[in-house]
């Protein structure tokens, strides 16, 4: 069972080691799972109509606080910081490099960066399914699609938890997987966030 990222003791969703490995550039993941594809869904579960926040960190630069394989935005007010590696950390296949906490904007949630180790399974869902499996014992009703993270093939779940909605993305880089997650202490606060995640999706792209 993944260990310390509780927020509050009721919050259910690279460190410059990981992120700095070079690792031989993985193609893109394929399925043979048949998930959904990507169309425009307003409303839950996907809630695609949902604006990205007006951005202003950019998270993933080399040099900055949480250096990556990719490069994304994050809100103004939101708070980065990297996450020592360590066995603690770690749901799944998923090494937890850097914590985005939504707490200086209002709201009790975070955006979290994670590193998809060992080998890259040809479907992605079982990636998300192990991840889950460690992450939380009461993730319920999982749905995928493949979609898009910027430019770049992604694979995004979204699943609920003690009632509340959860979501993540399995991004393809040049250097294998990184996951963005999303969790929040209900379901106000996942709706609250969703547009820094949305900003996080739409502004994903490799670093230049």
């Amino acid at each position: 069972m993944f260990r310390r990222v509780a927020v509050l003791a009721a919050l259910t969703l690279t460190a410059t080691v990981g992120c700095a490995d070079k690792a031989t550039p993985t193609a893109a993941p394929t399925s043979s799972a048949g998930p959904t594809a990507s169309p425009v869904a307003a409303g839950p579960p996907w809630y695609d109509d949902v604006a990205p926040a007006a951005a202003g960190t950019t998270v993933g630069p080399k040099g900055s606080a949480c250096p990556l394989s990719m490069t994304f935005s994050v809100p103004p007010e939101w708070k980065v910081k990297a996450v020592k590696a360590g066995t603690d950390y770690r749901a799944g296949p998923a090494l937890l490099l850097c914590e985005i906490d939504a707490k200086p904007a209002g709201h009790i949630g975070f955006l979290r960066v994670w590193q998809i180790e060992g080998a890259t399974p040809l479907d992605p869902q079982v990636t998300v399914d192990k991840f889950l499996a460690e992450y939380s014992s009461k993730a319920e009703g999982p749905q995928y699609r493949r979609t898009k993270a910027g430019p770049l093939d992604s694979y995004e779940a979204t699943w609920t938890e003690d009632g509340s909605r959860k979501r993540a993305i399995v991004v393809s880089t040049l250097y294998g997987q990184l996951m963005l997650s999303l969790g929040g202490m209900d379901d106000e606060e996942f709706e609250a966030m969703l547009p820094a995640y949305q900003l996080a999706k739409s502004s994903t792209n490799l670093p230049k």
